[in-house]
This record gives structure tokens, sequence and C-alpha cells, in this order.
């Protein structure tokens, strides 16, 4: 995948794990005008979630094909803070801002980089857009 502005883009494991069940992105992938990273979060869910030895592989590859992007130390101070806002906004579950945090660490990684969030999650990463400033396209 390559890329004449050099732009970047961190891929949402939600856009992985569609595309990995049915090919559902498969084309959108294959002609990306972007340069992609891979968030380490991403690698750490995939990892989580690959049940088969085919899945394993596909994140093995994937996690030494492309850079990381991994967080810092201030990207999880930073995590805290917008999980706490969106908690006091939105009124969320417990379990609800466990799963966001993961998503608020992706999209500050993406941010910090410049990249664009591509997602098909949209519902949460627009939640969180209204806390943090950040490039997202939800397929």
């Amino acid at each position: 995948m390559t890329s004449a502005t050099h732009e970047l883009a961190v891929i949402d494991t939600s856009v992985y794990v569609e595309n990995v069940r049915g090919g559902r992105f498969e084309q959108e992938l294959l002609s990306l005008p972007f340069l992609v990273r891979v968030s380490a979060v991403v690698g750490a869910e995939l990892v989580r979630g690959a049940r088969s030895r085919q899945a394993r592989q596909f994140v093995e590859q994937l996690t030494r094909r492309f850079p990381l992007v991994v967080p810092t130390e201030s990207d999880w101070i930073r995590s805290g803070a917008v999980v706490r806002t969106l908690a006091a906004r939105h009124g969320f579950e417990v379990t609800k801002l466990r799963e966001l945090h993961w998503d608020v660490l992706i999209a500050l990684g993406a941010r910090r980089i410049g990249a664009h969030l591509i997602t098909c999650n949209a519902r949460d990463f627009r939640a969180i857009r209204e806390v943090l400033v950040f490039k997202l396209l939800c397929w």
C-alpha cells in the first residue's frame, strides 16, 4: 500500500474483523490512498480474538509488516481524562467505558501521528470525537 501524498491511516479493529469474516472491505483496503500504521492496541485486540491458526498468522504478519503506533505515557493519562468526560456526558456503564478506553487509545495514537482513523464503529468514535479532535473516516 503506497501513497502519493504520504498521508497516514490507522485502521481500527472493527475493519479488520469485518474484512476477515467476510471480505467486506477488501477493495477499500487494497485501494487505500494512505500509508498504513498499526495501532498496538488494535494488534492486542486482534490477538485476543484470534482463535484459529490462520487468524493468529494474520495478526503476526500485520504487526510485523507495518510500523506500530504504541500509546505513550501521556496517551495513557489523557485517555483517562477523555473516558471520564465521556462518562459524564453520556452516562455510559462501566463495561462500555472499558471498551471505549481502548478506542480512545487508538484515537490518541492516530491523532499523535496525524493519521486518519478508519473504522466501521462510527458510533463510538464519533462520541470520542466530541471530546478529542482527530481525523475520522467511517466505512
